[in-house]
């Protein structure tokens, strides 16, 4: 498996397919795609990586810079999606460790670290003890009838 930049237009389609089959709050896979083109375009702000397993993207993470280009980089860790057939591999964990160290490299490069990483994710959702155990992300709040039902905002400090 390997993890990389999404750099290519072409391989939109391919993450909003994923999205779409990973996520329902997109209405179909046109919308899909409009969100994640968007989100493309907004690179360096933006950083898509993706996991490829023979050829074909099976994975992506979505991280996002917020609150400006700082010395001391706040950073949240948007999205991540893994087609059904290949979780419980260990894709998400290495989407989340190897995209980390491309995102401290990128940081390091311009002159800046990383403070803190955001993610908020469904309050039941067993994600967190990923989050947990790659990140060392902690609970830090709750947020009632967000989505589809409770959020928890989880932060890693460094």
């Amino acid at each position: 498996m390997q993890i990389k930049s999404l750099s290519k237009k072409e391989d939109i389609k391919e993450v909003a397919q994923i999205a779409h089959q990973c996520f329902r709050g997109y209405a179909s896979a046109k919308d899909a795609f409009k969100w994640i083109s968007c989100n493309f375009n907004a690179y360096p702000r933006a950083r898509y990586f993706i996991a490829k397993e023979k050829g074909k993207i099976i994975g992506y993470i979505l991280w996002l810079e917020k609150g400006g280009f700082r010395k001391e980089a706040v950073w949240e860790l948007e999205q991540i999606a893994v087609l059904q057939d290949y979780r419980g591999r260990g894709v998400g964990t290495r989407l989340i460790v190897d995209s980390l160290a491309l995102i401290k490299d990128y940081l390091k490069k311009r002159g800046s670290v990383l403070k803190v990483i955001e993610v908020t994710t469904g309050a039941g959702n067993e994600a967190q003890k990923l989050y947990r155990k790659t990140l060392g992300a902690k609970k830090e709040a709750m947020i009632k009838n967000f989505f589809r039902g409770d959020e928890i905002i989880m932060l890693a400090r460094y």
